[in-house]
């Protein structure tokens, strides 16, 4: 019988050490798994610099073109935009009832000035550009400066591995309370967002291309060249198509609201 207990009870010891080993290399790979998780922060500031965000001084142009079941009223815009990594100016070229109208952003705040209006208005980020596309949606991108950052999850989109970040706004100077933002292993670029309400309720989504390119300091970098934007509602669409973009130094007093006028 002894002999019998004995042979039964080493196995169980051995097992016994074989399940602590293993409980100690989870545990010791639990932090190197945590540590090797994507910095959101960062991964959002070089996603920024392909929508204009980030740069001492860049200027392009932006079509916006509307489509859709209610569409037939909302003429093309065409507008020329000159951005730093902390403002920037939209000037609208097209339509000609519409030109000459300006809009600035500096820093989360912004004003509109337009032929007739004696001085600029404050106005939102979030106040309708044309259909879908919001005023701040065609200023500079600052996403790394205007929301607050967490690491989600890795998917594909289409067969594009990609980082899902949410995004929270830091303040409500922001053009959405909400996003949900794809940006590609590969690339470092956005391809695509999901803008929510507070609540988290889907209002709009926007998929993006980079067909152009911008050299800077001696480096060749992705910018992009078409970003579609659908109402979660409807069929309601607006399509901005870039193009002329070049970097260039810009005076401040160009984005000073007292020269706005």
């Amino acid at each position: 019988m002894s002999c019998s207990v004995s042979t039964f009870q080493a196995p169980l010891g051995r097992r016994q050490a074989l399940a602590w080993t293993l409980w100690g290399s989870l545990a010791l790979a639990a932090p190197m798994a945590q540590a090797a998780e994507p910095d959101a922060e960062q991964l959002l500031r070089a996603a920024d610099q392909a929508r204009g965000g980030g740069f001492t001084g860049l200027i392009w142009e932006v079509q916006a073109h509307n489509s859709g079941s209610q569409a037939e009223d909302q003429p093309d815009q065409r507008l020329r935009i000159k951005a730093t990594a902390q403002a920037s100016l939209a000037e609208v070229l097209e339509p000609q009832s519409s030109k000459g109208s300006r809009l600035l952003q500096v820093e989360r705040n912004m004003w509109l000035s337009k032929p007739g209006l004696k001085k600029p208005v404050a106005i939102s980020p979030r106040q309708r550009l044309t259909g879908q596309a919001a005023i701040g949606d065609i200023a500079a991108t600052n996403y790394a400066q205007d929301y607050q950052a967490r690491y989600l999850r890795q998917e594909d989109v289409g067969d594009e591995p990609c980082h899902v970040l949410e995004l929270s706004a830091n303040s409500r100077q922001t053009t959405y309370d909400r996003i949900t933002y794809w940006i590609s292993v590969r690339r470092g670029v956005a391809v695509q967002a999901d803008f929510l309400s507070l609540s988290g309720k889907k209002l709009k989504s926007a998929q993006f291309e980079y067909g152009n390119s911008l050299s800077v300091g001696g480096k060749t970098l992705l910018f992009v060249s078409r970003m579609a934007i659908a109402d979660a509602l409807s069929d309601a669409r607006t399509t901005l198509v870039y193009s002329r973009i070049r970097a260039q130094a810009l005076a401040s007093s160009e984005f000073d609201v007292g020269n706005l006028q």
